[in-house]
């Protein structure tokens, strides 16, 4: 059924506030289990519904407010101290809260889906049955604060107030209600159990707009400020320039000159700077959906879990932080599923029965640092071998060939897992080899430490921006190419007399590991130089779990650099980003470390690096 509505305004408004406050809601709910005696955290999480309630109401929304309204009188059951938080009633609660982000979101998309809502609150009745009476009939008013005056309303009370009062809850004030007519009505279905919405319906997944991003007005301030020393540098360019066109003969033309170069030099970073800043946006928004994950993976697993979120104010990109949501999340299932152990076992082998697992990020360099660390029984590098070999995904000489790292790295290859029997967990041999391709496309490094009995950490490296990169010009014969700095974990110079071929494959030995190596030479197919050398560079770069050698003839030096598309006839190029364009006005191609190591592996997820 469309939406129907006089004022688009209005419902906007509705759907902006009603998805900061579900956002929140989630965090505010699994925080309250842990901290049921927390009074005013009940108070928030009671008026937020209260809220979306009153504003469904106002707009007729049916079954938003039928949902809301019995979630509401749960939650005031619980301020009131008639129920007691409980997993089993928080398990309830999350289903409405679920169900009512799956209703916000077709209002979103533009049309009411009769839903089946009867499973739902089929679940929260009788929460409200036991001692109806007191839970329903309104009792002498007690002080409190204005705000939470609806506890002390019946059910039906609460119901009829909200819509009198609806338009202070509201985004606006001014609109009148649309006719009954027009609001959405409950579809008539037969009782019964529903699924969990969320999982019945992705889109309620995330209900923010990915299409937009708050600013703050300080940053919209200095970028105003850095605007007008530009122009101002501008006018004195101008000026400059009309000078030595009318041939003043003024000797001090080019120590001008060069103040201004350095002015426009800092005033254009300090203004990249702003609008870099603009697009960033707190880690946050992905780590809020973690503590109900584990909560609810927890339970689903019968292992005690807690979670420790530092760092969730570090800012990245907005395009990154799209993109990092899949490949955390299964790492989080991972460490839930295979790290960490139950609760006996966990006492058997003399650790506290609850495990702990801590997600943290912090910004190192031009990277940010996503950290996920549990304190489990760590990865058996013997039983991953072995099952790689039962999965004929190596053989026995490249595992003679193999140190500790090599084998840890071995869990990223597609169709590998170590779980007897599938779960909808995982065991289904796709999870970490998904983490791979996300990081591998965002030019991210992925990283293991493990130690057996005492747990695993993931440590995933990721550039702050795609739009602008620290990047390190290299020169192969003479041709210069630009490689992102993000993936530059080291450089060598070395005598090519310490290259070694083993099995066609020329490799080096980088203290106590072998490292493939890559002559971009040959596979750019540039001509021979007319200089003899015998030595040269090697440059290694990490691409997710991957390392290799990249061979150079020169290093040039750093340079910030804005990436520029190819264009859609050149955009599938192997091991090719794009393009920027230097100083001296040369276009120079930016190397994309993740297709090169991609292409020269034949099948896409073999083992390349040590």
């Amino acid at each position: 059924m469309a939406i129907e509505c006089e004022d688009q305004e209005l419902l906007e408004g509705f759907l902006t506030e009603t998805t900061e406050l579900l956002e929140k809601l989630d965090d505010d709910l699994v925080a309250l289990e842990k901290a049921p005696s927390d009074a005013d955290l009940l108070n928030g999480i009671f008026r937020s519904i209260h809220t979306v309630k009153g504003a469904s109401s106002f707009l007729g929304f049916e079954l938003l407010v039928k949902v809301t309204h019995k979630t509401e009188d749960v939650l005031n059951r619980l301020r009131r101290g008639e129920l007691i938080v409980t997993p089993e009633i928080m398990d309830v609660i999350l289903e409405a809260v679920d169900l009512v982000k799956v209703l916000v979101a077709d209002i979103k998309g533009g049309d009411i889906v009769d839903r089946e809502i009867d499973g739902t609150i089929s679940k929260l009745i009788p929460l409200l049955s036991e001692n109806a009476k007191e839970a329903t009939v309104l009792k002498a008013p007690a002080a409190q604060p204005e705000t939470s005056a609806p506890a002390e309303q019946s059910a039906e009370e609460t119901a009829s107030a909200s819509e009198q009062s609806a338009d202070a809850s509201a985004p606006t004030e001014t609109a009148p209600p649309p006719p009954p007519e027009k609001a959405a009505s409950a579809p008539a279905v037969r009782p019964q159990n529903a699924p969990a919405p969320a999982k019945d319906d992705k889109k309620a997944d995330d209900l923010a707009d990915n299409s937009t991003v708050r600013v703050d007005v300080k940053r919209l301030d200095d970028l105003m400020n850095q605007v007008g020393e530009l122009v101002l540098e501008r006018n004195r360019m101008m000026q400059l320039n009309t000078d030595f066109q009318g041939d003043s003969g003024d000797s001090s033309f080019g120590e001008e000159f060069a103040k201004l170069s350095k002015r426009i030099s800092f005033v254009t970073s300090e203004l990249q700077m702003q609008v870099l800043k603009m697009r960033m946006i707190p880690v946050e928004k992905v780590f809020k959906k973690f503590p109900r994950i584990v909560r609810n993976l927890a339970r689903d697993l019968g292992k005690e879990v807690d979670l420790t979120v530092l760092g969730e104010e570090t800012e990245l990109d907005r395009s990154v932080v799209d993109e990092i949501g899949d490949p955390l999340i299964h790492l989080i299932r991972n460490a839930m599923d295979h790290g960490l152990e139950t609760p006996d076992e966990r006492v058997a082998a003399g650790k506290p029965r609850k495990g702990t697992l801590i997600l943290s990020a912090a910004h190192e360099g031009n990277q940010i640092v996503i950290s996920i660390k549990d304190d489990g029984r760590g990865v058996d590098t013997d039983k991953v071998a072995r099952k790689a070999k039962e999965k004929g995904l190596v053989t026995d000489e490249q595992l003679a060939a193999m140190g500790q790292r090599e084998l840890l790295d071995l869990i990223f290859l597609p169709g590998f897992s170590t779980k007897e029997k599938a779960t909808d967990l995982s065991g289904r041999g796709v999870g970490m080899d998904v983490v791979r391709t996300n990081i591998k496309k965002l030019n991210g490094i992925i990283d293991i430490r493990s130690e057996l009995g005492r747990g695993s950490e993931f440590i995933l490296k990721l550039p702050l921006t795609l739009a602008i990169i620290q990047s390190l010009l290299v020169e192969v014969e003479d041709e210069t190419y630009s490689l992102p700095l993000a993936a530059v974990l080291e450089t060598l110079r070395v005598d090519e007399k310490e290259f070694h071929t083993i099995g066609g494959q020329e490799v080096l030995k980088l203290r106590d590991s072998v490292l493939p190596l890559m002559r971009l030479q040959r596979i750019f197919n540039i001509a021979p130089g007319e200089r003899n050398r015998s030595s040269c560079y090697v440059v290694v770069v990490g691409v997710a779990e991957k390392r290799v050698g990249l061979v150079v003839s020169r290093l040039l030096g750093q340079q910030e650099v804005a990436i520029k598309s190819l264009g859609k006839y050149l955009a599938n190029l192997p091991g090719i980003a794009g393009s920027t364009i230097l100083g001296d006005g040369r276009v120079t191609l930016i190397i994309d470390p993740a297709g090169l190591i991609e292409n020269s592996d034949g099948s896409g997820g073999g083992r390349v690096a040590a």
